[in-house]
């Protein structure tokens, strides 16, 4: 691999971890326009295009797409931008972000191994998730409530939001129900207790640790993952009973939400049911926005004069449609765009974009299962752990773009599309069966062969590999 290609992984390694431990206090480095994520996206075109692989990024199901989604929402830019200018493109990132998949994939096509390698960083990773993201959002609770937040320009920059954080938080618990790595009991209950205060916090906090942890132990190749599962829940409502039971309070600063213990639990039942109240007149008031605001969307959509081409990206859906939360005194940034992804992307560009974004979401999910599936019926528990992790976490933040505006920005905007990208990626190698890829420990243990000799030993030509995805995945 040429040596730029190498540094440009490096780099985008670092630039993900930036954004899960500083989160928007990282994004905003850089020069404005053209901030750390677009430097990022404009290096790693040309790393794609020195690697050479694009084509067998491209021209698999999930490529062509995501392919046909972006082309649409270039369709429904270009004609906003000599009104809205940079605010055109800072809309549609929430697809052209999707590029970062195409890079990512064709890296990883040039040179199978960084699979592995991947994996691996990530492993080395979770100390700085468990430890070190956490920080900025507890201090920033436990004081004025304003310890880390700063203006930046005209607006107010903070480090890593809850939202993101219960994203990336039981993804370290999936990585480790389904086997990449052991966590100490100590740190579990670390891990825990940070995710009892994320879900007091926001409600769909709860949802993405719980669906993401059963998610994966239901997929992992470790028989014992679902029972060790139950018993994390077990640990986690023996813990809530006890605060629940002495009525543990722990009040935020500033605007921070109180922590207590008995509504945790009130939030749990509710997140789990049809109840129509959340014990919170705030948490009450929010649903309701939300819902009459997707309302009016799906009414002047699918039954309005916007059902072809939505109202374009550039125009300020909360200004336009009357939702806007933030008045012009106000030093925060104004809502531009709905609590939810699909809403995005179905007010933005009308019924045709929302069939392209189901279409480009649904062939990568429907392919990863396929794999994950085939994987486990020929017991190749490396794979089918590589697929059940990638389906975990691109799966969690999915159900977090569909209750806060996330996908819209890059601190998981990006994440989110390189994750897809590496599954892209998985599932043509996994298809063609590279084997390269496998772990030398677990090679080395089924079948004898030594390390180095297994990783010279390729059954698939990796040149080959650039039309490997015609035909889908």
């Amino acid at each position: 691999m040429p040596r730029l290609i190498s540094v440009y992984l490096n780099f985008l390694c670092f630039v993900l971890a930036g954004y899960v431990v500083l989160g928007r206090a990282f994004a905003y480095l850089g020069f404005p326009p053209l901030y750390i994520g677009e430097m990022t996206l404009v290096l790693g075109i040309a790393a794609a295009l020195m690697a050479g692989n694009l084509t067998g990024a491209i021209f698999n199901l999930p490529g062509i797409a995501l392919a046909l989604l972006m082309l649409w929402t270039v369709f429904r830019t270009i004609p906003y931008w000599n009104t809205y200018k940079f605010d055109s493109l800072r809309d549609a990132v929430i697809v052209v972000y999707g590029l970062f998949a195409y890079i990512i994939a064709s890296l990883i096509l040039k040179r199978p191994a960084t699979l592995a390698l991947l994996i691996e960083r990530y492993k080395r990773f979770i100390p700085c998730i468990i430890f070190l993201s956490p920080v900025l959002p507890m201090v920033a609770y436990l004081s004025a409530g304003d310890s880390f937040v700063w203006t930046y320009g005209s607006q107010q920059v903070g480090g890593p939001k809850i939202i993101e954080l219960s994203c990336h938080v039981p993804a370290v618990i999936a990585f480790s129900l389904i086997g990449f790595v052991r966590l100490r009991s100590l740190v579990l209950i670390f891990v825990l207790l940070i995710g009892l205060f994320l879900a007091s916090q926001e409600r769909q906090a709860m949802l993405t640790f719980t669906i993401g942890c059963f998610m994966a132990s239901f997929f992992s190749p470790n028989r014992h993952a679902l029972r060790n599962f139950f018993a994390v829940v077990g640990v986690v409502v023996v813990i809530v009973g006890i605060g629940s039971a002495l009525n543990l309070r722990l009040a935020g600063g500033g605007d921070g939400r109180t922590f207590d213990a008995r509504q945790l639990m009130i939030n749990a039942a509710n997140v789990f049911s049809n109840s129509g109240s959340s014990g919170s007149s705030r948490g009450d008031e929010t649903r309701e926005w939300r819902l009459n605001w997707w309302s009016d969307i799906i009414h002047y959509t699918l039954h309005g004069r916007y059902f072809w081409e939505g109202k374009g990206f550039g125009v300020n859906l909360a200004d336009a449609d009357g939702y806007q939360t933030f008045d012009d005194q106000s030093d925060v940034a104004p809502l531009r765009s709905p609590h939810n992804a699909h809403m995005t992307i179905l007010a933005r560009g009308g019924v045709p974009a929302i069939v392209m974004w189901i279409f480009a979401l649904g062939s990568w999910l429907v392919s990863v299962v396929r794999q994950l599936i085939e994987a486990r019926r020929m017991k190749d528990d490396w794979w089918a752990g590589v697929f059940a992790f990638l389906l975990t976490y691109w799966t969690i933040i999915l159900i977090s773009g569909s209750f806060d505006v996330a996908l819209e920005g890059p601190v998981l905007g990006i994440w989110f599309w390189t994750i897809h990208g590496i599954g892209m990626a998985a599932l043509i190698l996994h298809r063609h069966r590279v084997f390269t890829l496998q772990s030398p420990r677990a090679m080395s243990e089924s079948h004898g062969v030594p390390r180095a000799s297994h990783l010279r030993r390729p059954t698939a030509t990796i040149h080959n590999l650039a039309g490997a995805g015609r035909g889908g995945a």
